[in-house]
C-alpha cells in the first residue's frame, strides 16, 4: 500500500512539474532576439530584388535598407514569469545601429513556450 501511495503521488505531481517549466536560457533568448533582426533584414532585401527595374522601387528600397536597424549586442537579459503557462515577460539592454548612429535600449518583450519551441513576442 505504501509503494502505492508513492506511486499514486509521483503521477500527480509529475504534470504540476511539468507545467512550470524554466525561464529560456539567455542563449535562447539572444538567439530569438538575432533571429527577428534576420527577418527583418531578408524582408528588406526580398523587397529590394522584387524592386526590379523600378527606379522609384529601388530607392525606396535602398532608403529602407539604410534606415534598418543592425543588432550589435544583446546584454542584461531578465526573465520573469507571467501568470499562465510557459511565458515570461523579459527586458534586455539591445544595442544597435541605424543610419550609422549605435544606440542601447532597454527593451520590453515576452517570451512564450509553443509546442515545446520558445517564442519571442512584443
Amino acid at each position: 500500500m505504501r509503494h502505492f501511495k508513492t506511486l499514486v503521488s509521483i503521477a500527480v505531481f509529475i504534470p504540476f512539474l511539468l507545467t512550470y517549466s524554466k525561464a529560456p536560457s539567455e542563449s535562447t533568448v539572444e538567439s530569438l532576439i538575432e533571429a527577428q533582426y534576420e527577418q527583418g533584414i531578408k524582408i528588406m532585401k526580398d523587397a529590394k530584388a522584387n524592386a526590379g527595374n523600378d527606379k522609384m522601387a529601388q530607392d525606396i528600397s535602398s532608403l529602407m535598407e539604410h534606415m534598418m536597424p543592425i543588432l550589435e549586442r544583446v546584454e542584461n537579459i531578465d526573465c520573469d514569469r507571467v501568470k499562465g503557462n510557459h511565458t515570461y515577460s523579459c527586458t534586455a539592454d539591445i544595442t544597435q545601429t541605424i543610419a550609422g548612429n549605435s544606440r542601447p535600449n532597454k527593451t520590453g518583450f515576452k517570451v512564450y513556450q509553443v509546442k515545446g519551441e520558445w517564442v519571442l513576442s512584443n
